[in-house]
């Protein structure tokens, strides 16, 4: 198995990590629907073949006019789907969103710092140490930590004791993902910890982000936790998504089948879980995700399934989908249109994403 450290997930999914306060309304609804591959020849959306360069520039307009929408959620989603951008593109778009006035939004621009070592911009992150969110706070110790400077983890191990579910994930994911193994005590003390005024369930999906932070830091054992959590009752389909979620930017080879038939199995588990399954085994081994009962979502009634499913077809990584992904980039909604040019550009862009120690 290959470990390799995690990404933020903002994408419209079944559980998200980052400050929740991402404005779900829209002041000045924004949508790209006339300005993005209306020029592109309309068809068998299976079949349909595209220019892989065409498509690019029309998933980067999206994303350049979702980065100025009105809407945090729009701006917050497009940094995210720009991950896989040329660089520049990627820095003029982060620089945006460290002075965002939404908490959100600021999060995670500031999250890519680290992820994408984009260090010429880390001297904008040190006004963040004072950040009034304490979740942007720790995003900052971890792109500056990512870019060789000395941070101080003692605040990254109080926030994994806070009654606040999201500081605790939060703060579980920067320290997997800085790497330091002197962090491990602090989150298996923090396992011990419960709060009496945390929910079973947060508690459940607070607990997996540990795990995976654990796993990251070489405590491969975890892994068996998340593996365990993957079976959790239909009641906790919340937990078997971010397990699923986990299983993926882990590339554990040996949850393939599982994650197989919970996509294929119609019935057992929520269609937006059965997607979340689909990501996950593209993740991992993308000749064994079927393309075929994944766009079947490309026109599903329900947005975020929509938008779901682009998100695993750019997962998988097939060129082919680039036509159903071209047309997603038309939909009504916007989500799903920054969902796909997101999907556009790590289709088009595979080996843009260097793995860092």
């Amino acid at each position: 198995m290959k470990v390799v450290g995690s990404s933020i997930c903002v994408l419209c999914m079944v559980v998200s990590c980052g400050p929740d306060s991402i404005d779900r309304a829209s002041e000045d609804p924004w949508s790209s629907k006339n300005q993005t591959v209306t020029s592109l020849q309309r068809g068998n959306q299976s079949a349909m073949v595209v220019d892989g360069s065409t498509v690019e520039q029309s998933a980067l307009s999206v994303l350049a006019q979702a980065t100025d929408s009105t809407n945090p959620r729009y701006r917050a989603n497009a940094i995210e789907a720009l991950r896989y951008a040329p660089i520049p593109v990627l820095e003029k778009a982060v620089r945006l969103g460290l002075g965002d006035v939404n908490r959100g939004v600021r999060f995670v621009a500031t999250m890519m710092v680290g992820d994408r070592h984009l260090c010429s911009t880390s001297i904008l992150l040190e006004p963040l140490l004072l950040d009034v969110s304490t979740s942007v706070q720790a995003a900052a110790m971890y792109s500056i930590y990512k870019c060789g400077g000395l941070v101080d983890l003692n605040p990254l191990g109080e926030m994994l004791q806070s009654d606040n579910p999201e500081l605790r994930g939060n703060a579980a994911m920067v320290l997997g993902k800085m790497g330091n193994q002197s962090a491990k005590h602090m989150i298996r003390e923090a396992l011990t910890t419960e709060s009496s005024s945390i929910s079973p369930i947060r508690r459940r999906l607070i607990n997996l982000q540990m795990a995976e932070a654990l796993i990251l830091l070489g405590d491969t054992e975890e892994l068996e936790v998340v593996r365990a959590a993957i079976f959790s009752s239909a009641q906790e389909a919340e937990v078997t998504g971010i397990a699923c979620q986990i299983a993926g930017r882990l590339r554990d080879v040996e949850v393939v089948s599982t994650l197989e038939s919970i996509l294929l199995t119609k019935g057992r588990y929520p269609d937006e879980i059965r997607l979340v399954a689909a990501t996950a085994l593209a993740e991992i081994s993308p000749d064994r995700m079927p393309l075929e009962p994944v766009l079947r979502f490309t026109s599903s009634d329900s947005a975020n399934l929509r938008s779901q499913c682009a998100t695993a077809l750019g997962a998988q990584g097939n060129r082919l989908s680039l036509g159903p992904l071209a047309l997603m980039m038309d939909d009504s909604d916007p989500i799903v249109q920054i969902s796909a040019a997101g999907a556009v550009l790590r289709i088009n862009n595979p080996d843009s994403l260097v793995e860092v120690d």
